[in-house]
């Protein structure tokens, strides 16, 4: 979540043994908690987070009640299993009951996601991003692992860091690079990524750092990738954030896209009204058709009808 604030405190330098990279450490700041969603789980079961109350009875593979208005599954002997409607604060946290304004307490917080809150809420510190990245001098592995850990959410999911490293990899490869060092060089891709060149705080944060221990899931996340081990991206190339959520100023808009599933629509956003498109007479209504999602993360390959059309190659 973007958060514009100003942070007073005094910035000390210190060294973080776990990086081996300077750091800078600034006072924490108390923000107003507000609430994002509501969410359905079971009994408070932080690892089952659906949508609806039938969503979870899905998850559980449980059927759901045939009582009108009841809002439970049924489990095998006949019992119900009631499901726990609650709000979804900005920090992550889930509070039950639902509607008793539990999200709107002060909590502490950093400035943005390239800082780190301390155990004790008190500090802030990141690493210090004064550091000279030369994409040359490091390993694939190295760049793809802060590609995946750069473009992927806060939530730190592996699955999500995983499916942008594949979907990397597989442009890497439909564009006959020899590595991805190279492919972000090359004037024709090097777009397919922003966190190389914009400053991207989490992309830095691994680059600058001369540890692998505090990012293990992004490593483990390329070397799966470069292994071609579990395809996450299921046959995505692209792959879209939050700012696809109402954005009709997106290219995804201009140029057509459909989610394949519903469960794909993570930001529970519209999609493109088919717009029949011609190409040498040859007719195609979506560039994109969704592969999957992880984490705060949608997954694209180009459609088939477009690619006929197009008489275009996937993945470039």
């Amino acid at each position: 979540m973007m958060r514009y604030l100003s942070c007073v405190g005094v910035i000390s330098v210190l060294i973080m043994n776990s990086t081996n990279v300077h750091a800078e450490t600034i006072s924490a700041i108390m923000i107003q908690n507000t609430k994002m969603d509501i969410a359905y789980t079971l009994n408070d079961n932080r690892t089952i987070m659906e949508k609806t109350w039938q969503d979870v009875c899905a998850v559980l593979e449980l059927p759901i009640t045939d009582v009108p208005g009841g809002e439970f599954c049924v489990n095998p002997s006949g019992n119900p299993v009631y499901i726990q409607p609650g709000d979804l604060c900005a920090d992550g946290s889930f509070k039950v009951p639902t509607g008793f304004g539990w999200c709107k307490e002060f909590i502490a917080s950093c400035p943005n996601s390239s800082w780190a809150l301390s155990e004790d809420k008190n500090t802030c510190s990141r690493p210090d991003f004064s550091c000279i990245i030369n994409t040359d001098a490091v390993s694939e592995e190295k760049l793809l692992a802060a590609i995946a850990y750069g473009e992927s959410s806060t939530r730190d999911s592996y699955k999500e860091m995983a499916a942008i490293a594949y979907a990397t990899i597989r442009r890497r490869d439909a564009a006959h690079m020899p590595s991805v060092n190279t492919l972000i060089k090359n004037k024709y891709y090097r777009y397919f990524t922003y966190v190389t060149t914009d400053g991207n705080p989490r992309y830095r944060k691994l680059m600058c750092s001369e540890s692998g221990e505090s990012f293990y899931k992004a490593y483990k996340a390329a070397k799966n990738a470069l292994d071609k081990g579990i395809d996450y991206a299921n046959g995505g190339c692209f792959w879209d954030g939050y700012d696809l959520k109402n954005n009709k100023g997106h290219s995804k808009y201009k140029r057509g896209f459909r989610f394949t599933k519903p469960e794909h629509n993570i930001f529970s956003t519209e999609e493109s009204l088919p717009n029949k498109r011609t190409i040498k007479n040859k007719v195609y209504y979506y560039v994109f058709d969704s592969t999957t999602a992880h984490g705060g993360t949608v997954f694209w390959k180009l459609n088939k009808d477009y690619l006929i059309a197009a008489g275009a190659g996937q993945c470039l």
